[in-house]
């Protein structure tokens, strides 16, 4: 500290002045620790020290965390996903751009807030967002775990206003099948029939690790709710024989593949978009699955086993799904 003062010209009250700077200077873990206030004023700088030092007595206290930048936090996730061994990573392309070379400690309520604000009147959905703003606080979270960060902005994520409505006919699927090309026919089928998630869980099936020939079930070993999988298919004739005509067209390890490759779920959607356009259908891949829930329960297979087959883990999110349309509600009364 004697060196600092000589240095810098004299200190009082633990705050120096560099230039038109004002500096503070304080212990911590047996350091001396010194940090800029970035401010011309010295009651900027008598107030930091003093923050740091409630801190300190608090136990929070972490001296480097001026240094974590937003991607120190992108890269704890991207290590958070590979050892949980997630299938997918979150939708966080755009947060990702917005907040590229950030500190973290820049990264305050009000910048989120805003950052929520300019996307949704871009137009993005609840949704959308809320995973964007879901990602962003898991590094945080992961951060503060770490020991690299001492607190978080206020991330919130309202519950959309998401109620599932879409639904596939079955005169609607054929139509977009026929549209579709031939490499992308098995995968819609597939999703139509199992109600699994096309990106996470229909388009990574492998031929060795997923198809039980003998056992006539299809297996995951992990899922979106983290809980292994099966759906048998032996009873079931029309996903039977999809698997057997992809298994005629084996090129590879993938069931569903494009000359041997794994179909990558951007290219999927994109046939998909296509397809739907020239059908005059308007649904998306997530319809499939909602349309497998409701086929499932007019069935009358029960809801705790149709739950394990599409690998809904609360009833509260699978009643979201199970939605009766305005020709079930007819039947019924009829």
């Amino acid at each position: 500290m004697a060196r600092a003062e000589k240095y810098y010209g004299g200190m009082k009250g633990g705050v120096f002045r560099r230039g038109r700077i004002w500096w503070i200077c304080y212990r911590h873990a047996g350091k001396t620790v010194y940090e800029s206030s970035k401010s011309t004023k010295r009651q900027d700088a008598v107030d930091l020290r003093e923050s740091k030092r409630t801190q300190a007595r608090a136990g929070i206290l972490v001296p480097d965390a001026r240094h974590v930048t937003f991607e120190d936090l992108l890269e704890m996730l991207k290590v958070d996903w590979t050892a949980k061994g997630n299938r997918s990573t979150p939708n966080i392309g755009h947060i990702k751009e917005h907040f590229a070379g950030w500190k973290a400690v820049a990264i305050t309520t009000d910048a989120v807030r805003a950052y929520e604000a300019s996307r949704l009147a871009a137009g993005a959905a609840r949704s959308t967002v809320n995973q964007e703003l879901a990602g962003l606080r898991h590094g945080f979270n992961l951060a503060i775990e770490a020991g690299r960060l001492a607190s978080k902005p206020v991330i919130k994520t309202p519950t959309p206003n998401n109620a599932r409505k879409g639904f596939v006919t079955p005169q609607q699927f054929m139509q977009v099948a026929e549209e579709l090309p031939e490499w992308a026919r098995g995968p819609w089928g597939f999703a139509y029939l199992t109600g699994w998630r096309c990106r996470s869980e229909v388009l990574p099936l492998t031929w060795k690790d997923n198809i039980d020939w003998r056992a006539g079930v299809i297996r995951i070993e992990t899922s979106k709710n983290g809980k292994p999988r099966e759906f048998p298919f032996a009873g079931y004739p029309p996903l039977a024989q999809l698997l057997q005509a992809q298994h005629q067209q084996q090129d590879g390890p993938f069931v569903f593949h494009k000359d041997g490759e794994r179909i990558q779920y951007e290219k999927f959607n994109k046939a998909r978009r296509s397809a739907c356009r020239r059908a005059k259908v308007d649904a998306i891949a997530h319809d499939l699955r909602r349309t497998a829930v409701r086929n499932l329960e007019r069935a009358g297979v029960s809801r705790s086993v149709a739950m394990t087959l599409t690998g809904h883990q609360t009833e509260a999110v699978f009643r979201r799904y199970a939605i009766v349309d305005s020709v079930a509600q007819r039947e019924g009364v009829a």
